[in-house]
């Protein structure tokens, strides 16, 4: 699972609060450094494969300023921001792991850029990780138009029933807006670099009365083929996910099923 790319996430302690007052598994791995090459453009979708005690893999994807979050479809929801990635040959920072039920954690990443299509290091648990391309889009890139969208937010279980995008901005960026049971949100998907990168910056605004989300997920977000969650009966079609780097919230969106 993600959650292992962190030591203070590597027992099963149930609550990160836990895992950080027992700072389990704490060696300290020397990693990255010693590289040549590049920069390289590591702009683009991504699948993060940690090596060692509890490892797993999860997809995320890395923007031009070098924002690198990912997701793990586990219960409960965690989301990870790994230090920034540029495409410099190597990189070292803190690395953020946020649980939906509130906590966090953090750990030291030391890594290198091998290529556009490699990236690896060492966790200070004693873990390691690799970064591989991820296409989870079959077919070109294209803004989502129309109503008749819907979306869940993973790690807080609130649907946003309907959704209507509007193509707006560069390339194929757009704006979002919907409403349900008096909760509301807003927001934009604005996509890098060109119409060919399956990246979007993403700032969602949330609003409403007691009872409703309140407050502003920003991060990273990318269109699939797949229905990653199964909210969508599994069905096949275009979706679109946003992915906090801030917390454990992962936006899904789909057209549902007839």
């Amino acid at each position: 699972m993600l959650r292992a790319i962190l030591s203070l996430l590597s027992l099963a302690c149930l609550a990160l609060m836990c895992a950080l007052a027992t700072n389990c598994g704490g060696s300290s791995g020397s990693g990255g450094g010693g590289c040549t090459g590049g920069p390289y453009d590591v702009v683009g979708d991504w699948t993060l494969n940690v090596t060692g005690s509890g490892g797993g893999s999860g997809p995320g994807l890395i923007n031009s300023a070098g924002l690198a979050v990912f997701f793990e479809n586990s219960v409960p929801l965690v989301t990870v921001t790994l230090p920034a990635i540029t495409g410099t040959c190597s990189f070292t920072g803190t690395a953020t792991a946020y649980a939906a039920n509130g906590q966090t954690a953090t750990d030291t990443v030391q890594g290198n850029v091998n290529s556009a299509t490699s990236i690896s290091g060492k966790i200070s648990n004693g873990n390691t990780f690799s970064l591989v391309p991820n296409t989870p889009l079959t077919g070109s890139v294209t803004a989502l138009s129309g109503s008749g969208w819907e979306g869940e937010l993973e790690g807080e279980t609130i649907g946003l029933l309907p959704l209507t995008f509007t193509p707006s901005g560069n390339y194929q960026s757009m704006s979002v807006a919907g409403t349900e049971a008096g909760c509301s949100v807003s927001g934009t998907f604005n996509q890098e670099v060109g119409s060919s990168t399956n990246v979007f910056d993403v700032s969602l605004t949330f609003s409403g009365a007691s009872g409703c989300l309140v407050g502003t997920v920003s991060g990273l977000g990318y269109e699939a083929s797949s229905d990653y969650f199964g909210i969508n009966g599994g069905a096949s079609g275009t979706y679109l996910y946003a992915i906090s780097s801030g917390g454990a919230e992962v936006m899904e969106v789909y057209k549902p099923a007839p």
